[in-house]
């Protein structure tokens, strides 16, 4: 995918580090974000553990743990999709932020 590049954390498969680069026409253009996925945690089954390890400003992502907002993989994840789901979602996220479900009070509200 353009824009993305995954990285093993620590030789572990089953923990990826995606670097996604701020998308054009978005106020994180420039920006480079890592973003933490674990596969380790009944995946495919459950979606991987989606944590931002770079600061963002975003209503969807909480400011202080990188968690996301996950209200939208919790109500479509099926074992059949797979980590590039995974990756269009954040890119979803970063490009169309949804002011609906915010994590963080601050920037949502």
């Amino acid at each position: 995918m353009p824009g993305v590049a995954i990285e093993l954390e620590n030789s572990d498969i089953t923990k990826w580090i995606v670097v996604i680069n701020g998308p054009e026409g978005t106020p994180f253009v420039g920006g480079k974000f890592r973003v933490a996925l674990d596969f380790s945690d009944s995946y495919p089954f459950k979606y991987p553990k989606i944590n931002f390890k770079t600061k963002i400003y975003h209503p969807n992502v909480n400011g202080t743990t990188g968690e996301i907002c996950t209200l939208a993989l919790d109500t479509v994840w099926v074992p059949t999709l797979n980590a590039k789901y995974i990756i269009e979602f954040l890119l979803t996220i970063i490009q169309t932020p949804n002011t609906e479900n915010f994590l963080d009070q601050d920037i949502g509200a």
